[in-house]
């Protein structure tokens, strides 16, 4: 899986290496009829296995929600820009909730709010700096709206992924959605409805 992620990396275009809504595009095109085995991800991936959480950082995990049987739907594999620590959990951005297309446009307005807390260190140090009253104010942001969910680290399973900014866009493009009680299509359905 490790393969897979720098493969992509290194087959980018020169032209979209920084992060642009071109890079993103590039991307989603690359993943199109990719088939990916969630669990052979979590077991072969390099990322670092962690139980502590940053905000503003990526992370994907299994998780377990503790209101399963009442819950329209879920997904049992997150991919959350977290936006808030809580006292149990964390609030965040799980992109699995809109199509690629929606995602390419939201990230690219997220990155607008990425920094470094030191120039001279490694990318580990690269984090979003954005709380939720920003994106409930800001139009360019509308598609985080459905994205916002709120987990109990109680029902992550096992240890979280912490995806290391370089392959944020990969990740954030990757079909790793695992959504129970509704398809892929419904969910995306639904997002763009409340966006609408």
């Amino acid at each position: 899986m490790s393969d897979l992620l720098q493969r992509f990396e290194s087959q980018k275009p020169s032209e979209f290496r920084a992060r642009s809504e071109e890079s993103l595009r590039w991307f989603r095109d690359q993943m199109r009829g990719l088939k990916v085995n969630v669990n052979q991800f979590y077991k072969q991936s390099d990322f670092d296995k962690t139980r502590r959480y940053l905000e503003g950082r990526m992370y994907t995990y299994f998780y377990d929600p503790k209101y399963s049987e009442v819950l329209p739907y879920y997904d049992t594999f997150p991919v959350t820009l977290i936006l808030q620590l809580e006292p149990k959990g964390f609030m965040g951005l799980n992109l699995h909730y809109i199509p690629p297309r929606y995602r390419i446009l939201l990230l690219d307005e997220l990155y607008k709010y990425a920094v470094k807390d030191d120039e001279d260190a490694d990318d580990m140090q690269t984090r979003l700096r954005i709380t939720w009253d920003i994106i409930r104010s800001a139009a360019k942001l509308k598609w985080a709206r459905p994205c916002l969910k709120r987990y109990l680290t109680s029902h992550v399973v096992g240890p979280a992924l912490e995806v290391t900014p370089d392959h944020w866009d990969t990740v954030a493009m990757l079909p790793l959605a695992r959504f129970e009680k509704q398809s892929v299509r419904e969910v995306y359905a639904e997002s763009r409805n409340k966006v609408i």
